[in-house]
């Protein structure tokens, strides 16, 4: 059931006769598969600088980004399949697994089957997931979305003090971890607000000792994405800090309208982001019902915050420039909502799913408001049905549209030029000859004579490029230039090679990271055994 209707789900939305329905980052995303898939053609299994963008100046998309889960959908393009197919098979896909682990969080809740799959069916088709799945397109915000369920159902038993499968919260963490850094930073924030919240019951040395075991886990096993974005955060500056696209004060949404999209169901569009009507109005009822009978009055306070943070009665502007604006967007927050929502209207305390056609009616009329929803971003955006052809002739400069990750003096503008890529050099100080400038690495022979000479090579700085020169003189290390680029001082003559390696802080985090996946592995063993 949860196949098919995940099939479903893109068939009526994504997938039309000749056509692919996408917008938002849909093309930086395919880019991501395409990378990763060049790279695995090139038994390069764990890239962090991809040469396939921009037009093989190099983009550290794999290293900024975590894309582990992306690995299924780059073997299905490396074997051959095409760009339409596996896009459409990726989002499948994590409706499927979203589908999965939100049922299995649902179990663990203690929820009966119905009420489970009423949990699972509210928060999949809840109005701000299929906005991001129809009209965003951000597959590492829909990955990281598809763990928040268990986050939640295990915060709720750690409270009940049910702490002896304490790694299933590190499973869900650390699925976030390898999706979706924004998403990690959110859930732990929405993780300490409900400790805090719930403090009397948290406060026992055993589930703290559940939590820190959890965290622990969690941050050793993801040290492999955390530790090189920290290494290169502070090595150089990126446009993500010095240029951002997005303000967080700029992007709230004034309540009034806020309510009024949400009341309506409104059509995502910049300033029409909502939680849907469903969502909305169990916030409402059952805001009221749980202050009234003092019931989930932790989990109503997050989200009743939650959603005045998304409004301009939220100091946003006081903290554009703190750890909280790395955000980028206040509704964000929806996700969590709805999530928070879907429990209370599971959980069933009104009793409603207990009357007689009411589980069918709601039913009826949560997939007819998605079902409408989604045709109507259809016919809102009809330009962005794009052939099938179109997405096999995405050009590898559309890297997102803050450009983020690059270093911070790159013109991306005069970049995107498609400018062949060269060595920039003075040719009365070093003759260069029989060059090789490929996505791997850039290769030539050198001369500067007795006068040391820097050349700018045509990739983007990162830290970890490794020179080598076999011949009478060695190179020194390379650096940043002015423009962004690979600078790289030469004396004497010989051969010249350079392409990225792993740096130590890599190479340590992903021993870290090993080491941890196998202590998981272990533990899950020993759980079994103990079982059996």
């Amino acid at each position: 059931m949860f196949l098919v209707t995940s099939i479903l789900i893109v068939a009526f939305v994504n997938w039309h006769p000749g056509y692919v329905f996408a917008t938002g980052d849909y093309r930086y995303h395919i880019n991501r598969i395409n990378a990763l898939a060049e790279s695995f053609r090139h038994f390069n299994f764990l890239p962090k600088v991809d040469g396939y963008f921009s037009g093989g100046l190099g983009y550290a998309s794999s290293l900024f980004y975590p894309d582990i889960l992306l690995y299924p959908s780059a073997i299905l393009k490396a074997l051959g399949v095409n760009t339409v197919l596996t896009y459409l098979i990726t989002l499948v896909a994590i409706n499927f697994v979203t589908f999965l682990i939100t049922y299995q969080a649902g179990k663990r809740l203690d929820f009966k089957n119905k009420n489970a799959l009423i949990f699972t069916l509210i928060y999949v088709f809840s109005t701000y997931r299929l906005q991001v799945l129809f009209s965003r397109h951000d597959l590492g915000e829909l990955l990281g979305m598809a763990f928040f369920p268990l986050v939640l159902s295990e915060l709720i038993k750690f409270k009940k003090g049910e702490i002896r499968e304490w790694y299933i919260l590190a499973f869900a963490m650390i699925g976030i971890g390898f999706s979706h850094i924004i998403s990690l930073f959110m859930i732990i924030c929405f993780a300490a607000m409900f400790v805090i919240l719930n403090i009397k019951y948290f406060w026992n040395w055993d589930v703290w000792k559940a939590i820190l075991k959890a965290a622990g886990l969690t941050l050793g096993t993801i040290a492999a994405v955390f530790l090189p974005i920290f290494e290169q955060m502070l090595s150089q500056d990126f446009k993500v800090s010095t240029e951002p696209l997005i303000h967080i004060q700029d992007e709230i949404q004034p309540f009034t309208e806020l309510v009024a999209h949400s009341f309506s169901n409104q059509v995502f569009h910049a300033h029409t982001v909502n939680i849907g009507s469903i969502i909305f109005f169990g916030l409402i009822i059952y805001t009221v019902y749980n202050f009234i009978k003092r019931k989930n009055i932790s989990l109503t306070i997050i989200a009743l915050f939650m959603f005045v943070a998304c409004t301009e009665f939220f100091p946003w502007y006081q903290l554009r420039n703190s750890i909280f604006a790395s955000f980028q967007f206040p509704w964000r927050f929806f996700s969590l909502i709805s999530l928070i929502v879907s429990y209370f209207i599971a959980n069933d305390d009104l009793k409603l799913f207990q009357k007689k056609y009411f589980t069918t009616a709601f039913v009826a009329v949560t997939l007819l408001l998605s079902f409408t929803m989604a045709q109507l971003t259809v016919q809102a955006s009809p330009f962005r049905l794009n052939t099938y052809n179109s997405y096999d002739k995405i050009s590898s400069y559309l890297i997102g549209a803050g450009h983020e990750y690059l270093p911070s003096s790159v013109n991306y503008d005069d970049v995107k030029e498609n400018k062949p890529r060269d060595i920039s050099y003075d040719k009365s100080t070093v003759s260069i000859e029989n060059k090789t400038i490929n996505k791997e690495y850039i290769q030539f022979d050198f001369d500067t004579g007795n006068t040391p000479t820097t050349i700018e090579l045509p990739l983007f700085y990162y830290k970890g490029y490794s020179a080598k020169v076999d011949g009478n003189k060695s190179s020194f290390d390379p650096s940043l230039s002015d423009r962004g680029f690979t600078n790289i001082k030469l004396y004497g003559s010989g051969t010249f090679k350079m392409q990225y390696q792993y740096t130590f802080v890599q190479k340590l985090g992903l021993s870290i990271t090993i080491i941890f996946l196998l202590y998981s592995g272990f533990i899950l063993w020993r759980r079994r055994s103990y079982i059996d």
